[in-house]
């Protein structure tokens, strides 16, 4: 299980290595809902306006969380700036979560605010998950975006 999530990882840099005019950003953060992990994220944005991203939540037992667990999702952002520094942005994505002997696909909708400050974008996050363990999700994180063409 562990070589697969590094393979499920390490594709999107590889993938996203090759492409121009582009950014990558790895991130991570805190996730709370029914239970309360860590984030771990990578995104591909292929202009100012729109990020794909491959994302990981590890839960691990807690007093908050009863099970230990993962999720994997990809979801994408089209992003409406407000001002310099602020944005806002629609969520969609679909995830596989797993807890103990449990399984299931969830779909995912929702919205955040994320900030830009130069290399650095703080967020916070609202997701919706339906299908599998349905709940709300908050994350607060922050990432740090690389450009991968000539374009930034």
């Amino acid at each position: 299980m562990k070589r697969l999530l590094f393979c499920i990882l390490l594709a999107p840099l590889l993938v996203f290595a090759q492409m121009k005019e582009s950014g990558v950003a790895p991130g991570a953060s805190v996730v709370t809902g029914a239970h309360t992990g860590i984030n771990l994220r990578f995104h591909y944005f292929p202009n100012h306006k729109m990020c794909f991203g491959l994302e990981s939540n590890l839960f691990p037992k807690s007093g908050h969380s009863l099970k230990e667990g993962m999720e994997i999702t990809l979801n994408g952002h089209f992003i409406f700036e407000m001002s310099q520094h602020w944005g806002v942005y629609p969520l969609v994505g679909a995830g596989w979560k797993n807890l103990e002997h449990e399984s299931g696909f969830r779909a995912l909708t929702g919205g955040g605010l994320h900030g830009n400050y130069g290399r650095f974008a703080p967020y916070v996050e609202y997701i919706y998950s339906s299908g599998f363990e349905s709940e709300g999700i908050v994350i607060i994180g922050t990432f740090f975006t690389f450009a991968l063409g000539k374009g930034h």
